[in-house]
């Protein structure tokens, strides 16, 4: 949440300002209004959490904004306070969405409880909220995952039997006849539909890292090695910016290296021709660092809040699933995935050092 904002409204200038000092000094950014109206200008504006509303004030007093408050920003909390309070206007307070009351005068220890009160309270809303929300998405995931695992097993066969029928169609056929152009047309579209059966299965596993603690440098240049012939003929140079030394770094190496593979991959495909790929492995305190960055086309703010999800892709032929999975791979060794952009777009994986291995 950061640091928690508060609006002060109350038109007494000497009571307004005596709160904005003390909430200030206890860390909290703090604004003031002297009137509903200006209250309700200020937090059209700005990104409140609670607003401290005293009740008797011209114009609009303190229940009429909390009405509007309430209607306008559900999310924003509102204290009252006043100094002729009575049972049944707190009652009415209450029932109109206040989450305190209080009378004044009150201490400064007074004030702060409440507003303490007020602030956890949000917090743990919206820390409820996100586990709410994290619970949703494995449970949504796990039902794709489900669904996409039966699809590519009920796929395997039939692609198979079409792949075995256009091999031998396309042997009895000349290199000059046109039937033999469409058997490999058949075969160029099942290679297809086999690697969404490879990425519907990956999708669908539970990833359980066999974790050994492994050489970053090693790893690097394996998976770089491998896609060396792909950056000649495109003429991309890999610059290799890596820390060392580096501590050895609890991971499953096959898992990490298909993950890594594959940003590299990206990155060939986003450069679109010749060009420079960055890869990068530090240490940040207590994890390793590891970065794929490419000079291509910017990738849309739009664009980049779908690329993890499962089956959004920009490509012709792709699925959808690859940074799924990749995002599922580092999160089984309790790490991040992560995509930042700038004058580059880069890939960012974080790993935890670790202790127990």
């Amino acid at each position: 949440m950061g640091v928690p904002r508060i609006l002060v409204v109350d038109d007494e200038v000497g009571f307004r300002e005596l709160c904005v000092d003390l909430l200030t000094d206890c860390g909290y950014e703090v604004e003031a209004a002297s009137d509903g109206q200006a209250a309700l200008d200020l937090l059209a504006l700005g990104n409140h959490q609670l607003v401290l509303a005293d009740i008797n004030m011209p114009n609009m007093d303190g229940m009429a904004l909390l009405k509007s408050v309430k209607s306008r920003h559900p999310m924003v909390e509102v204290i009252l306070m006043t100094a002729f309070g009575g049972l049944q206007s707190v009652l009415d307070a209450l029932r109109l969405g206040a989450y305190d009351y209080i009378t004044k005068p009150f201490t400064r220890d007074a004030l702060l409880a409440a507003v303490g009160r007020c602030v956890e309270k949000q917090r743990l809303s919206v820390e409820l909220k996100r586990v709410q929300e994290q619970l949703i998405e494995k449970e949504r995931l796990a039902a794709l995952g489900s669904v996409s695992g039966w699809l590519a097993h009920r796929m395997r066969n039939p692609l198979n039997v079409i792949q075995m029928c256009a091999q031998y169609l396309k042997a009895h056929f000349t290199a000059t006849d046109e039937k033999r152009e469409v058997a490999l047309a058949i075969e160029d579209k099942v290679k297809v539909l086999e690697r969404m059966t490879h990425d519907f299965i990956g999708f669908s596993r539970t990833y359980q890292p066999r974790l050994q603690k492994e050489d970053v440098h090693e790893l690097v240049n394996t998976v770089l090695e491998g896609v060396q012939a792909r950056t000649d003929l495109q003429k991309v140079r890999i610059e290799k910016r890596y820390e060392d030394p580096l501590p050895l770094v609890p991971m499953d190496k096959e898992l990490m290296g298909e993950v890594l593979g594959y940003l590299v991959d990206n990155a060939l495909e986003a450069l679109q021709g010749p060009g420079t790929i960055t890869v990068r492995a530090k240490r940040v305190a207590d994890r390793l660092s590891m970065e794929v960055s490419d000079m291509g086309p910017a990738i849309s703010s739009e664009v980049r809040a779908r690329l993890f999800t499962p089956f959004f892709t920009t490509k012709e032929r792709g699925t959808g699933l690859g940074l799924a999975i990749a995002r599922r791979v580092i999160e089984s060794h309790g790490g991040e995935l992560t995509i930042r952009a700038g004058s580059s777009t880069t890939f960012q994986i974080r790993l935890p050092l670790g202790g127990g291995l």
